[in-house]
């Protein structure tokens, strides 16, 4: 199935990707034929992956803010020049779905893996069609709920008892949660007369206008917003309705990668952007709209990769339990993808004490122990607006791209604690010996001093010592 991207575009309220040279270039050069693997690696030196001035919020990418998103022209370029029709591509830390988005409209079949049940529900939605007379059904119920918008709720006084004890939480003043309530109300009719992809729809909806509220501050009218947004996700899905007739297969899996669901070689290309270490929290990010949506963030807190709410004392603990859940999760990459096949990871550098994390070296490190060849590693700019992590670290305006090829099976398990100590313990060795010779500079551009040095040295030190402790997957 080919689908005629200008038609998708054509009416839509995002810019049409065609009518940018630059870009039609770039769209021409990765769809000018099926090149091979060799080809395609060569294509790869031949692209601007700054992508400046490109359009990035389009069709169903536009349905929920995420933050730390890469944009979709680094899957669709790969998934492009290394993969067929009807092939399968996963991203098996998929966040909002922007790889998932990616190969439906360019008819792959997907899986998309996330720990946050959020993250999993977006992906889902964005790539779901809905019929014509499913979306009757739901404009008749959005024109009754608004007549119950303006009353009293009895459940208001339990909702605010219930909300986290953050300063956020008072902009959710009695007005407001009784709006939200009727909305959710709603939506679960909608689910319990059967109509379960509209209410994922609709939930979606309201967590987006749940965002926008945290963001922005109780100056917004919520009823008007949420009908606004679903109205907006509907024109959306109508329009790709219109040319996608026989849809690929997408599947979603609300699930750990270092642990996946997926069957063995079954993979054609995984494209994926892990979490940074000391980056987002992303259950902190996500609380408000994952309690509105009945979902657990402190199961979700427990579990994620990559957070930076522990191991206060010694950050450099971060580091060491990182790079065992990344090794674990690079194991199961290995697992499920076909051999010769390819695999890309899109990460950028983080800092912890003022030293600075290049993650991508320690995945290139990680590939060769467990059956990938590093092919290259691709650097870009990023527009500073456009990425935020935390405040340790700030905006990150670069990042990059590491592909790599497997080539051999393996007999590792990602279970295996003895060997993901042995190797995080190798990796942390390093890491120290090059501080200890050359002092980093931290994404935000400070030195340690000579006597924080030292107290980093004597961390890492620690840390090392805690790696057998520190690895193991929480229960």
């Amino acid at each position: 199935m080919k689908i005629d991207r200008k038609m998708l575009f054509k009416n839509s309220n995002q810019l049409i990707l065609e009518s940018f040279s630059n870009e039609q270039n770039y769209l021409d050069l990765i769809n000018k034929k099926k090149y091979s693997s060799d080809e395609a690696l060569e294509i790869l030196e031949n692209i601007d992956w700054d992508f400046k001035s490109f359009s990035t919020q389009y069709l169903t990418h536009t349905f929920h803010p995420y933050p730390a998103r890469f944009i979709p022209q680094i899957p669709l370029t790969f998934i492009k020049l290394f993969t067929k029709e009807r092939e399968r591509v996963l991203d098996p830390m998929c966040g909002c779905g922007t790889t998932l988005v990616e190969a439906f409209l360019n008819d792959r079949n997907s899986i998309g893996n996330d720990l946050n049940p959020l993250a999993a529900l977006i992906a889902k939605v964005k790539t779901t069609l809905i019929k014509k007379d499913e979306f009757k059904y739901l404009n008749e119920k959005l024109i009754k709920m608004k007549k119950y918008l303006d009353l009293d709720y009895r459940n208001i006084d339990r909702t605010i008892n219930g909300l986290p004890n953050r300063k956020v939480s008072k902009i959710f003043n009695k007005t407001i949660i009784s709006k939200l309530e009727i909305i959710r109300e709603t939506l679960i009719e909608i689910k319990e007369e059967g109509y379960y992809d509209l209410f994922d729809l609709g939930r979606i909806a309201l967590s987006s206008t749940i965002w926008s509220l945290v963001e922005n501050g109780n100056g917004i009218n919520v009823d008007e917003l949420f009908i606004k947004k679903i109205k907006s996700m509907q024109q959306i899905l109508s329009q790709m309705s219109k040319v996608i007739k026989d849809p690929p297969d997408v599947k979603v899996i609300c699930g750990d990668a270092r642990n996946l669901s997926i069957e063995n070689n079954s993979i054609d290309l995984i494209i994926t952007s892990p979490p940074y270490v000391n980056a987002l929290d992303y259950y902190r990010v996500h609380m408000y709209n994952m309690l509105w949506l009945g979902m657990d963030f402190d199961l979700f807190r427990k579990h994620e990769i990559g957070g930076h709410s522990h191991f206060i004392n010694n950050r450099f603990r971060l580091l060491s339990e990182y790079l065992g859940d990344m090794l674990r999760s690079m194991i199961e990459m290995n697992r499920v993808l076909k051999r010769d096949k390819f695999c890309v990871i899109v990460v950028g550098n983080s800092s912890l004490e003022y030293e600075l994390i290049e993650s991508h070296k320690f995945f290139t490190e990680m590939a060769k122990k467990i059956g990938f060849i590093p092919i290259k590693t691709i650097f870009r700019n990023i527009d500073k607006t456009r990425k935020y992590t935390s405040a340790d670290i700030g905006k990150i305006d670069e990042e990059y791209i590491v592909v790599m090829q497997k080539k051999e099976e393996t007999h590792i398990f990602a279970n295996d604690d003895n060997f993901v100590s042995q190797i995080v313990k190798e990796l942390m060795l390093h890491f120290k010996e090059q501080i200890k010779n050359n002092p980093g500079t931290s994404t935000r551009g400070k030195k340690p001093s000579n006597e924080r040095l030292l107290k980093n040295i004597d961390k890492i030190s620690e840390a090392i010592e805690k790696i057998p402790e520190d690895i193991r997957i929480k229960e």
